[in-house]
């Protein structure tokens, strides 16, 4: 699921996550950043956040992994898109961030 919000936070989006519990990981063979928030202490299942931000906006698209890929080299997992836990974690990030938009 997705949001997008103007491009003028009073914070950095890193800095607004960590508040929310999310912490950046960045991935070796994708090279591409993204956010995680552990639900365990396992490694899944976690949310998985991905913030892509332009001039003009900033897009937030979570996603709740519930598992790693079965096979290795796979980067396919077992992950819900729009279920209401994603729903309701999205709604969450929204409030947060919505907190340090410049109105």
């Amino acid at each position: 699921m997705k949001f997008q919000i103007p491009n003028n936070l009073t914070r950095r989006p890193e800095q607004i996550l960590r508040k929310a519990g999310y912490f950046y990981i960045f991935d070796r063979i994708s090279q591409q950043g993204s956010f995680v928030k552990k639900l365990r202490h396992q490694h899944y299942p976690r949310f998985h956040l991905y913030v892509t931000e332009n001039d003009a906006e900033i897009i937030f698209d979570l996603h709740l992994d519930q598992s790693a890929s079965r096979y290795k080299g796979q980067n396919a997992h077992n992950a819900d898109y729009k279920s209401e836990e994603v729903r309701t974690e999205l709604t969450r990030i929204y409030y947060l961030i919505n907190e340090f938009i410049i109105k």
